[in-house]
Formats: C-alpha cells, sequence, structure tokens
C-alpha cells in the first residue's frame, strides 16, 4: 500500500501589494512548521514533494533541518493561478468552486488546477513510491479532496475549516482519502 500525507502549508503574512507565490510564514506560521516536526507520521516519510512557491519550503524546513529527507520541488503542486490580490477573497473562493470549468475573475479554472496536481502525482508517484508527504496549498488540495470523495467540485464550507499546517492521509492504491485534514496545532481561519 503506497500512503501520501497532504499537509497545507503552514500560516502566510498577508502582504496585499505582493504576489501570494512570494508570502513568508507569519509567526504563527512558524511556530506550525516547528510543531509539524514532532508529528509522529514523519517517521514513515522517506521522500516529500513541494510546490515551488516558498510558503511550502518554509513549512518544511524545520523538519529538513533536523532529518534529512529527499525533496521534490513540482510547480504542479503550485496554488490555483491568480492575477493578484482580490478584495472578499472567499466570495471569489465560492464563485471558484461553484464553476470548476470557468475562470472565474482571471483564476485559473479548478479543473484545470486539479488536472495539472494529478499529473503531477502521477509523475512522482508510480506503484511502490516511498511513502510521500505532500506539502501544498488550500484551494488546490481542497480540490484533490473532493476528487477523493467522488464530488464534482470542492465544498465550499471544508474549505473555510480547513486549517493551516493540516495533515490528512491518503491511501494511493484506491486512492482513498483515508484521514481527512486534521489540524493538531492551533489555526487561524482562512480568509473573510
Amino acid at each position: 500500500m503506497t500512503r501520501l500525507y497532504l499537509i497545507t502549508h503552514a500560516h502566510t503574512q498577508i502582504a496585499p501589494a505582493v504576489d501570494a507565490v512570494h508570502w513568508q510564514l507569519s509567526l504563527t506560521g512558524q511556530a506550525q512548521a516547528a510543531a509539524l516536526t514532532e508529528m509522529t507520521f514523519w517517521g514513515n516519510v522517506e521522500h516529500v514533494l513541494v510546490s515551488s512557491q516558498i510558503k511550502t519550503h518554509l513549512t518544511v524546513a524545520p523538519l529538513l533541518a533536523r532529518r534529512p529527507i529527499p525533496v521534490t520541488v513540482d510547480n504542479r503542486f503550485d496554488e490555483v493561478q491568480r492575477p493578484g490580490w482580490v478584495e472578499n477573497y472567499a466570495a471569489h473562493v465560492q464563485a471558484f468552486f461553484a464553476a470548476p470549468h470557468r475562470a472565474v475573475g482571471g483564476w485559473e479554472p479548478a479543473a484545470h488546477a486539479l488536472q495539472r496536481f494529478l499529473d503531477g502525482l502521477h509523475a512522482h508517484l508510480q506503484p511502490n513510491a516511498p511513502t510521500t508527504a505532500l506539502v501544498g496549498h488550500g484551494l488546490v488540495l481542497s480540490l484533490y479532496r473532493a476528487y477523493l470523495l467522488g464530488l464534482p467540485t470542492a465544498d465550499f464550507a471544508a474549505w473555510r475549516q480547513l486549517g493551516f499546517a493540516a495533515v490528512a492521509e491518503v491511501e494511493l492504491d484506491g486512492p482513498t482519502l483515508m484521514t481527512d485534514f486534521n489540524t493538531a496545532i492551533a489555526s487561524p481561519p482562512r480568509a473573510t
């Protein structure tokens, strides 16, 4: 059985004037990243996948400083591509999930984002792949969660509940969501 641990990146310091791909971890996020290193599932992990965005790298940096694990960077695991800062972000996310085949507000369509994520998984996780942890982003991981549950698109309410530095476990032979996202570390809410 091939296991995949999905991890949402730790909480970031929002900077509206800076593209979100360059956001750093907030103080809360730094504490979450440090606390993630203590989670027992890491004892099984032999490989780490991260997006090309700095917040995913920073989320696992404390772990990698203590325990060298091979890391692969792949931009197919990046967050949904969007043109910049959006007022009323939550309403935009709701519209994005509701129309998975449309580029709502210039955002990458949800169906496209999910497909590139799946393409990344298929490229890195062949049968008998080592146990892997993937550090990703809330929107794309919400789309993948919906895919695993057989839903037509991600649930907005579930995304709102998704914590930062939350961990889920997937059995890839199904694929099956074995354990839904759980935040063992205090997490601020998603954008309102």
